[in-house]
């Protein structure tokens, strides 16, 4: 996962996940899907999100995936902050 302030391999994206407040509201607009084969996509939108008692997070974000046999995977997730 990358993120304004760095990149997190996969054990510490799962550490950071669980430790962080959930979002207590968010908006997504403009989702789109970018194929980029059968067997995988990048989702891009944007977001507006607040976790209690903290400012909006405003984002543009891109997830890839990955078909797998059970189904689609995260392989990749992607955040460039918005100035408000």
């Amino acid at each position: 996962m990358a993120f304004s302030f760095g990149v997190l391999a996969r054990e510490a994206a799962i550490e950071a996940i669980k430790a962080a407040p959930p979002w207590e509201w968010f908006e997504i607009t403009e989702p789109r899907v970018v194929e980029l084969t059968d067997d995988s996509a990048v989702l891009v939108y944007n977001a507006v999100a607040r976790r209690p008692g903290q400012q909006p997070y405003s984002a543009v974000i891109s997830s890839t995936f990955l078909r797998a046999a059970d189904g689609w995977k995260l392989a990749f997730h992607q955040q460039s902050p918005r100035p408000d």
